[in-house]
């Protein structure tokens, strides 16, 4: 693993974050029922998010020494959370649109 895989990995992280934040702000509800409890606060919520993604990247780690396979799970959290970002950035567009 690389910088740049860990640079893509927060980047996602970062945006998943502030696309819900903007999302929460426009009247947008949390839809994972997991996050539900943080979104009172951007602080709360901002570790909650970062901390699990740092659990997720430190057990990818952790499981690449064992296989090579883990790369995939790697890149495939990156392709799911990106389309969690895509989905918030569409449906704060559509809010937009909607004014």
């Amino acid at each position: 693993m690389n910088v740049i895989d860990i640079i893509a990995f927060y980047g996602i992280q970062f945006d998943d974050y502030w696309t819900t934040i903007l999302g929460l702000k426009r009247g947008a509800e949390e839809k994972n029922p997991m996050a539900v409890p943080f979104v009172d606060s951007p602080l709360l919520l901002a570790m909650y998010k970062f901390g699990l993604g740092t659990f997720a990247l430190l057990l990818i780690l952790v499981m690449m020494q064992i296989s090579n396979v883990f790369w995939y799970v790697l890149y495939a959290d990156l392709l799911g959370e990106a389309v969690i970002v895509v989905n918030n950035t569409l449906a704060i567009y559509r809010h937009k649109v909607r004014r």
